[in-house]
């Protein structure tokens, strides 16, 4: 019981937001990037949800989807966000869903805008109406060898 009360208390807080659906959940995610959002990033995970980044290992929950997305912000400010090559798979309680990322993202101190490219994967939960990740993978491929 112990364990689950942050997941209730969590399911309980992000009912208001309306994850009714896996692509709500996205759609929230994705907004909350372009917004610079950490809290609206966080508010998207379950308490115990694993997350991949290309600026960690691994991470449990919305403390390190805060610490992870917190550094970017502190550098950047993403200017753009898109998803492309969008696919989604629902099964019963659980969704699927992958495809590529782009981003635009502006030094916080002034200099060049970047682009960012990369894939990612995510699995999402059924929580009594409320959709909430409980896994997701960002990445980004390595730079081509020069020769």
């Amino acid at each position: 019981m112990t364990r689950l009360l942050p997941l209730m208390v969590l399911i309980v807080c992000n009912n208001a937001l309306g994850f009714d659906s896996p692509q709500a959940l996205q759609d929230a995610f994705v907004a909350a990037m372009r917004a610079n959002d950490v809290e609206g990033l966080a508010a998207c995970y379950t308490a115990d949800a694993t997350n991949f980044t290309p600026t960690i290992m691994a991470g449990i929950g919305p403390d390190s989807v805060r610490a992870s997305w917190g550094v970017f912000f502190e550098r950047y400010q993403i200017t753009s966000a898109d998803l492309t090559d969008q696919q989604m798979l629902v099964s019963g309680d659980l969704a699927v869903a992958w495809g590529l990322f782009r981003m635009m993202a502006k030094p916080v101190g002034g200099g060049e805008t970047i682009e960012l490219n990369g894939r990612f994967m995510d699995v999402a939960r059924n929580f009594d109406g409320n959709w909430l990740y409980i896994a997701d993978h960002a990445s980004m491929p390595l730079p081509a060898a020069e020769e």
